[in-house]
């Protein structure tokens, strides 16, 4: 099993999650489920910690294509998901090589979680994200960049399905969920890849929406758009 492919395990499940909660997703916002004059943000209806979570140390952050933060990485391999809302805080708390612990919805086929709450240990009180990430943003950068690397990981929707990669020095190349599934013979982790399009540099590091894509830069192709 490749290693993005190992799921950091669930540490603690103590409830089954009600199929409400999955059927309709805008049932958790706490805007439309408690009175103007009810408890604060970060304090649910529910205990978000009966949800299953997970626990490990952060490999990374991991930005979209106009540079706001909305996903980690687990060293373990897991990715979890969130909207770029969290990510302030999220950062502020934790740094690459820290701690970390999420509760939330895992995709049945693959290493994502839908991250509900969160803090640096499971002894600590959980943060509520108001607004899970449901569905993934379309985020748009300003800047023609490139992209060079060697692939480490698939990049994944809070449903597992493909959505671009993830380099191994730190960088992100976005797809749509067609566009990875018509070019997945270039996505191979181990692989080189090379991609152009808009994107945001930070730290050093790039995440761009590629417009083409190839396993060198002299051997580049459109990449299909929707």
């Amino acid at each position: 099993m490749p290693a993005w492919a190992q799921m950091s395990r669930p540490r603690r499940a103590l409830g089954l999650i009600p199929a409400a909660w999955l059927a309709a997703p805008a049932l958790l916002s706490p805007a439309l489920l408690r009175p103007a004059s009810a408890q604060p943000v970060h304090s649910p209806w529910f205990d978000p910690t009966q949800l299953p979570s997970y626990s490990g140390r952060l490999e990374r952050w991991l930005a979209n294509p106009a540079g706001a933060v909305d996903r980690g990485l687990f060293r373990e391999g897991t990715q979890f998901v969130f909207p770029p809302s969290e990510g302030e805080a999220l950062m502020q708390s934790i740094s690459p090589g820290g701690p970390i612990c999420v509760w939330g919805i895992r995709a049945r086929s693959a290493p994502v979680v839908l991250t509900l709450a969160w803090a640096r240990a499971d002894t600590e009180p959980a943060s509520f994200v108001e607004r899970p990430a449901w569905f993934v943003a379309k985020e748009h950068g300003r800047t023609p960049l490139r992209l060079t690397g060697r692939i480490l990981a698939p990049l994944l929707t809070p449903r597992g399905e493909g959505m671009g990669v993830i380099v191994a020095d730190g960088g992100a190349i976005h797809l749509s969920v067609e566009a990875h599934r018509s070019l997945n013979d270039l996505l191979t982790p181990g692989e080189p890849i090379t991609a152009e399009g808009p994107g945001t540099e930070i730290g050093g590091r790039i995440a761009l929406e590629a417009t083409t894509l190839g396993r060198e830069p002299g051997n580049m192709r459109p990449v299909p758009q929707r």
